[in-house]
């Protein structure tokens, strides 16, 4: 864990704000302290809350969190007086925070609503009142290419309900994961990331906020460049380091009561691409409306243009109803790209709400054609109430469908853009405004057209060990696996991972005899926090109602073992919370009144730009409320905001380049490719071998070759980008019917032209 660093200090500096019936908004700021060590992040959030009311008041904050965090701390300060938080059984916490209240006591309570979504209520706030909440929680940090990426999420975009999840007894889902909405709130974010890396940092950017960074050798920080931001975006930062790649061990032991092992492996094997029947899945929900429609649509077109000779597809669009590209999927040709395309290119953000289960429904009734396999590709903004729904959907599809998802957008939900990749035992992406595209879709389609490996174990030295995750998914080329192994006295000295490749099994073991045994519990609260998500998952699946009376036991089993777990390491989980009491010798006898803490608007949400006419943070302007349950559009108040167009710039010439490329990997000499090239026709023609000018064979191979060359000259820094469609294109060129005249090769002529 961090160091402490004593009572946390309030926000300086707040703006006031009023709520739809003109009482203060009572959080005035959020401070966020995190530290980046090597893979894994220890985040502190500090709420600071001020009740300028007369009357005592219970005030609800329902915020985002990392997806997978492991919430591990809750603390109150309340003048000078510091009560901790203790985790015990959800409906326990809740009654011991209800009696509390009753009584006119002071009390705090942590809920998880979502592995991505929390609520925090803090009761019998006396007027003029101050309380501080700071909460702990620790979590994976992902890896993306060559870079660590860390998120923190600051808002939930409204989150699309169907009909079922609007209805039921006390609160209905809808409301328990959509806050209300303000344009404006008085409150901001400031932030600090301590960097602590096993290597030297080379690079550190961050695609949301302008940030200020100082930088020594493995260490370093980060601070965002405007002291205070608007709590309208998640806030991203990607670190890059020498060895990002290499496998490693840690090992923690936690006083007498536990020894716990983090293992990174980093697999590298051979891999040859499949043919595949690939669906590609775009949300037109109206929050997609804007630059997120554009992102995932050029995503998509990427995509397209990746696809291999043998592979089948489909394109599906959803939003309130959902409609198919083709009835059945297609063989890839040049007929059924241009198709597509041509059909993409006119898609919009124009089908209502994100009703997401009916085409995954649709689509997986169907058998997988067979001969391919079948892997969905799952374009989104990932804002839906019933993500476990679809999560549990997948999973039990997980057999016959791989699922490849991507998170487009300032606010996607990592529950459910990471839970349908997990689910499907696949891989997931987010597109970040401004952030590049290509990488990313290139790292996607490698997965889903090569084989992963298959049969993963883990072996622990002979012993036996209580692993997280206690089943290790399908691992792809490149990608990271991290496992925990809680240990016994007597160390294993050395672990191996096994697995069936394409070619054969492989093995590829850590020692652990060298690794030094540091004090310390971080490992076993990330591998305990996995072994809950592991049972929350399932027990999603379970329906009480049904089946044998041993099915209808299973339920109360999981839960038992998930109320054991996060009660043993103090985590919050879908069946424990974190509850603070604070003893009054003289309790608040007065009425307290509910005070909900509205969320900002996730900026672009829907495809809207807001700029600000006049004051919106004087406390006699006006705040918009949404109830979120959720509209497809929203409508602004005249006067308060005015919408900004998002300016769709000029594909750069490597797009060009791209959407000029024929199926099966060949160009064509055209003008078109002329002008990419910065060339006229004339002069491309006038550059070939005299004797085969006249051949069309001749014509494709030249240009082709033209632009792989082209690709490697000018485009050579962002070589990820381009691989797969070169790699296409240069398998065209050696089954191509026309050769040069002696040990002549069509790219090395095309080197030679290209300036």
């Amino acid at each position: 864990m961090g160091q402490r660093r004593g009572r946390p200090q309030p926000v300086a500096g707040p703006r006031t704000g009023l709520l739809a019936g003109g009482e203060p908004i009572p959080l005035q700021g959020v401070v966020v302290e995190a530290w980046l060590r090597d893979l894994t992040t220890e985040v502190t959030i500090t709420q600071r809350y001020r009740n300028a009311e007369a009357n005592p008041i219970e005030t609800v904050y329902v915020f985002p969190l990392e997806e997978g965090a492991a919430v591990c701390g809750f603390e109150a300060w309340i003048g000078s007086v510091h009560v901790v938080g203790e985790v015990m059984e959800r409906n326990e916490a809740f009654d011991a925070y209800d009696d509390a209240l009753a009584a006119g006591h002071g009390a705090y309570l942590l809920d998880q609503e979502r592995p991505d979504i929390f609520t925090a209520s803090i009761g019998n706030v006396p007027p003029g009142a101050e309380v501080v909440i700071r909460i702990t929680y620790v979590a994976e940090a992902t890896l993306e290419g060559d870079a660590i990426r860390f998120a923190l999420p600051t808002t939930i975009s409204p989150r699309y309900a169907p009909p079922e999840d609007r209805v039921g007894v006390g609160r209905p889902p809808a409301e328990a994961v959509n806050p209300p909405i303000a344009l404006r709130v008085p409150y901001g974010l400031a932030l600090t990331v301590t960097l602590n890396m096993p290597s030297a940092i080379t690079a550190v950017a961050s695609p949301s906020h302008p940030i200020a960074v100082a930088l020594d050798g493995a260490e370093g920080s980060v601070e965002l460049g405007a002291g205070i931001a608007a709590m309208d975006r998640d806030f991203v930062l990607l670190v890059t380091i020498a060895e990002a790649h290499a496998p490693r061990a840690w090992i923690e032991r936690d006083g007498e009561r536990s020894t716990v092992a983090a293992l990174a492996f980093q697999p590298q094997f051979e891999t040859s691409e499949a043919p595949s029947e690939l669906i590609f899945v775009l949300d037109r929900s109206g929050s997609m409306e804007g630059r997120s429609i554009q992102e995932a649509k050029r995503a998509l077109q990427l995509c397209l243009r990746g696809l291999r000779e043998g592979c089948r597809f489909n394109v599906v669009g959803f939003g309130s109803t959902f409609a198919l590209l083709f009835p059945e999927s297609r063989p890839y040709t040049q007929e059924s790209l241009e198709t597509a395309s041509v059909a993409l290119a006119a898609m919009d953000a124009d089908l209502g709400g994100t009703e997401i289960l009916a085409p995954l429904r649709a689509i997986l009734a169907k058998a997988p054609h067979p001969e391919v396999p079948r892997q969905l590709f799952i374009l989104t903004d990932g804002q839906v109430s019933n993500t476990q729904a679809v999560i549990g959907l997948l999973r039990k599809h997980a057999h016959t469908t791989r699922v490849f998802t991507f998170g487009i957008g300032r606010g996607a939900s990592p529950h459910l853009v990471r839970g349908m990749a997990r689910a499907g035992h696949g891989a997931a992406e987010f597109i970040y405004p401004g952030e590049r595209i290509e990488p990313k879709v290139l790292r996607q389609l490698k997965k889903a057209l090569a084989p992963a490996l298959t049969d993963v174990r883990v072996e622990w030295g002979g012993q036996v060990v209580n692993q997280a995750p206690s089943r290790v998914p399908p691992i792809f080329a490149g990608s990271r696996v991290l496992l925990y192994g809680f240990l016994p006295d007597d160390l294993p000295r050395s672990v191996t991972l096994r697995a069936r490749a394409s070619t054969g099994p492989v093995a590829y073991s850590i020692a652990l005899e060298s690794v030094p045994v540091e004090p310390g519990r971080l490992l076993a609260t990330l591998a305990a926090r996995i072994l809950i998500r592991e049972l929350e998952d399932h027990a999603s699946e379970q329906d009480p109602r049904r089946g044998s009376r041993q099915r209808r036991g299973q339920p109360d089993r999981l839960m038992a073992e998930i109320v054991r777990l996060g009660t043993t390491y103090q985590l919050c989980s879908s069946h424990t919370s974190f509850v603070a009491i604070e003893r009054r010798e003289t309790p608040v006898g007065d009425e307290v009144q509910l005070r909900k803490v509205p969320a900002m608007l996730t900026h672009g949400w829907g495809g809207a730009e807001f700029m600000v006419m006049g004051d919106l943070t004087s406390p006699e302007a006006p705040i918009l409320l949404m109830d979120a349950l959720p509209p497809h559009r929203v409508d602004f108040p005249c006067g308060s905001a005015q919408f900004q167009g998002q300016a769709i710039r000029r594909p750069p010439l490597l797009d060009r380049l791209v959407a000029l490329q024929r199926a099966d990997g060949r160009w064509e000499l055209s003008e078109e490719l002329a002008a990419v090239l910065g060339k006229t026709l004339h002069d491309l023609e006038s550059g070939m071998p005299a004797h085969l000018g006249s051949l069309d064979d001749a014509r494709h191979a030249w240009a082709t070759a033209l632009a792989i060359a082209w690709l490697e000259v000018h485009q050579a820094d962002r070589r990820d980008e381009w691989e797969l469609l070169a790699q296409k294109a240069e398998h065209w060129l050696a089954h191509c019917s026309v050769e040069l005249e002696g040990d002549g090769e069509w790219v090395g002529l095309a080197r030679q032209y290209v300036p």
